[in-house]
């Protein structure tokens, strides 16, 4: 009886056992099944583009754009030029025969006894009364030519049109020469050219050493006189303060001596624009703003 029992209980168990690791199995293909959510998207980053800090510079000067080009004017009415054959019916008509009937060479054929006693002067009557009447096709031709016979059409002249005036036609040269334009100094270009030179002068001007209180607060406008390769051709003239008041006033000589130092100590000035160094306003003559740092 207790080895019945025995086997009894054991066989629940491999059931029990059996039926639990059935719902296991079943437990984890529904995990395997089951599609995993995606994960959300990265929100999106919001990129900030501070603006540019710009510089203390003068007022641009206005500047006369150049006279606008327009294209050469090659259009249709040039193009319609071949109705000019239209002359060429001329010579058809009768009327020109009449004239060529007209016994005009033949008075001078009968003039021949005359010439018999001079023959020198009979050749030029005969060739007279071409160059005076010629006939209708001549006539056209000649008309057409040279724009003197009556009647003759007037040829438009060829040429490019530039602003109005008529390039590479009449009878005289031109003396005038074509310049191309020359550049002018704009805002934009003055504050490029000011930054180069702060750029090129900062570790001179982080050398200097603030004298007292207050006077980093003194502004100096300094006029400077350069060469074309970037030399100072004369010491920097000192031609203006702001941000001076009762107590820095006793430092501005010394903040005029280290703004001075700043320039001089650090020529030649490379990278400026060669082709606005002596325009109106060009950085031959330029003036600069300096500050004590800090």
């Amino acid at each position: 009886m207790a080895a019945r029992s025995y086997k009894t209980d054991r066989g629940i168990e491999f059931a029990v056992s059996g039926l639990l690791h059935l719902f296991l199995l079943a437990g984890l293909s529904l995990v395997l099944l089951v599609p995993r959510k995606p994960p959300p998207p990265p929100a999106p980053m919001d990129v900030t583009i501070a603006d540019d800090v710009g510089l203390q510079a003068a007022a641009p000067q206005a500047v006369t754009p150049p006279a606008e080009s327009r294209a050469p004017d090659l259009g249709a009415p040039e193009e319609a030029a071949p109705p000019a054959p239209a002359p060429e019916p001329q010579p058809v008509p009768a009327k020109p025969k009449p004239v060529e009937a007209a016994p005009a060479p033949k008075p001078a054929e009968s003039a021949k006894p005359l010439p018999a006693k001079k023959p020198q002067p009979a050749p030029p009557q005969p060739a007279k009364p071409q160059t005076r009447t010629p006939s209708g096709a001549l006539a056209g031709i000649v008309g057409r030519g040279s724009g003197t016979a009556p009647g003759a059409k007037a040829v438009r002249p060829r040429g490019s049109n530039l602003g109005g005036v008529m390039v590479g036609v009449g009878n005289t040269p031109t003396t005038s020469k074509s310049t191309a334009p020359q550049a002018a100094m704009t805002g934009a270009a003055i504050m490029d050219i000011r930054q180069k030179i702060a750029q090129q002068v900062q570790p001179c001007a982080n050398r200097q050493v603030n004298p007292g209180p207050g006077a980093n607060q003194i502004r100096v406008s300094v006029k400077l006189r350069i060469n074309r390769d970037g030399t100072l051709a004369a010491r920097p003239q000192i031609v203006g303060h702001d941000g001076v008041d009762d107590s820095n006033r006793r430092y501005v000589d010394q903040v005029d001596d280290r703004a001075v130092s700043t320039f001089m100590g650090c020529q030649p000035l490379r990278g400026l624009p060669p082709e606005l160094y002596d325009v109106p306003n060009g950085w031959s003559n330029f003036v600069m703003r300096y500050k004590l740092p800090g």
